[in-house]
């Protein structure tokens, strides 16, 4: 199948590849379906999420336990059963990135990406009772 990308182009991908969010991503509800695409050629290990309905919607996604090692939680029953998660080995977890100028970059550990890649359902999970912020600076000055 075709996607299209305002900064990417046309991606030929799989139907399998693509990720679902039942409940969109905060702020993007009505968007539910996305391509993880790993990016190349840059300073730092990101991917990339680009919208399927929506060619200019691209977020700029990291693995938060790269950049910052004590980061942790705990998914709860609710989630393992909505994302029908059996064992650990089926998460992956991203957080988006923003870039705010020149080399400032934060991170929304606050509401990560947990993603089911074995059956590519996923959801941004606002985390409660936990010391995260939604703007944590990675990289450079913060």
């Amino acid at each position: 199948m075709e996607v299209q990308s305002t900064r990417l182009g046309v991606l030929e991908v799989d139907s399998s590849d693509i990720i679902r969010f039942e409940e969109g991503i905060l702020g993007f509800s009505e968007y539910k379906e996305y391509v993880w695409l790993q990016a190349v050629g840059f300073k730092m290990e990101i991917d990339l999420l680009q919208s399927v309905d929506d060619a200019d919607l691209t977020f700029i996604v990291i693995n938060p336990f790269k950049y910052e090692p004590e980061y942790g939680f705990e998914l709860s029953t609710i989630w393992k059963d909505k994302l029908m998660i059996e064992s650990d080995q089926q998460v992956g977890v991203r957080t988006i990135m923003t870039i705010r100028g020149g080399e400032r970059m934060t991170t929304n550990l606050k509401a990560p990406l947990v993603i089911n890649i074995t059956t590519q359902q996923a959801a941004q999970i606002v985390l409660e009772g936990v010391p995260y912020d939604v703007q944590h600076p990675i990289g450079g000055e913060s």
